[in-house]
């Protein structure tokens, strides 16, 4: 199978032709989901739980630094079975978004400008005028988990399954949530059709990722974007402190989905939209004005949801 292929497997990324001095040439992409360690002090990280994974299970570099084009798309198409042009948008993004302009290589860090892959009303990042989205935002995520669990009402965390409507109305409870944020505190709010993108994208993201159309343990979400619950005492607050980070739950259940393509990504998009009663309101909210415009922007501009290279 795949999966058994998967674990364990060991391919190398060619290195780029030109590197700068400092950066890196070369890094083995191995997949082995049972090697998994948190970040150092020194490794650095980026707004999107998926890459911060790789990299805490050492598939990209672990310190999230000098990280090459062929590198980025050889983890995210070995590890993830993401299509080669979903992963080539990724990692020209990563390069793009090096400040030394003639760099060939990106650290996980420099992607997290505002409104670049992270942005106002993301599932588990504060928003950028509060704090900032790089590291895992708990009061955020736990809206997030709300929903979940008054949809599932009765039923504990470890029993409640995801699915797509619920995912989208927790997508939407966070829309809400930081407009509301950031009108009482009187600062501005950037919600526009790029945001809008983004925002379906990353459910889609995770939801394919972790499950089969839109089906997974909510138990393995909580993992993946790094949100672990432990009792008191002195050992659970070592756990908590050493252990909040992401992962994948291989040792849980999950296996890698078979392919990961543009549409998959439609499929979460429209399954989202089906359940979506406030599709109309979000497409007055950002100047679209009808929920069929909003659908056939969402659909025709999916794959934008990882920013494109551009000159801005």
């Amino acid at each position: 199978m795949m999966f058994s292929r998967l674990f364990g497997k060991k391919t190398k990324a060619p290195a780029e032709e030109k590197q700068h001095p400092g950066t890196l040439t070369t890094h083995t992409v191995e997949v082995r989901w049972d090697k998994w360690t948190p970040p150092g002090e020194k490794d650095v990280r980026s707004p999107c739980p998926a890459i911060n994974s790789l990299a805490n299970h050492g598939i990209l570099p672990h310190s999230g630094k000098g990280i090459t084009k062929a590198v980025a798309v050889e983890a995210l198409t070995q590890a993830f079975n993401v299509d080669p042009k979903i992963a080539n948008v990724f990692a020209a993004s990563g390069i793009f978004a090096n400040p030394d302009h003639n760099a060939h290589s990106f650290d996980l860090n420099h992607v997290s400008k505002h409104n670049y892959i992270e942005h106002d009303a993301s599932l588990s990042r504060d928003d950028a005028a509060f704090g900032g989205g790089e590291k895992f935002h708990e009061e955020s995520f736990d809206m997030v988990l709300k929903t979940y669990r008054e949809t599932h009402s009765g039923k504990t965390d470890d029993e409640i399954m995801t699915d797509w409507v619920t995912a989208g109305h927790a997508r939407w409870a966070r829309i809400l949530a930081s407009k509301k944020k950031h009108d009482e505190a009187e600062k501005t709010w950037i919600y526009g059709i790029k945001e809008a993108i983004m925002s379906y994208g990353e459910t889609s993201l995770y939801l394919n990722l972790l499950g089969k159309d839109g089906v997974a343990p909510l138990k393995w979400v909580k993992i993946f974007f790094g949100k672990f619950e432990y009792g008191q005492g002195e050992r659970s607050v070592y756990l908590r402190m050493s252990l909040e980070q992401e992962r994948l739950p291989y040792a849980e259940g999950w296996r890698p989905p078979t392919k990961f393509d543009q549409a998959d990504l439609n499929h979460g998009y429209s399954e989202m939209m089906k359940g979506g009663e406030h599709g109309a309101e979000e497409a007055k909210l950002i100047g679209i004005g009808t929920l069929v415009g909003l659908k056939a922007t969402i659909l025709g501009l999916g794959a934008s949801f990882i920013k494109t290279p551009s000159a801005h």
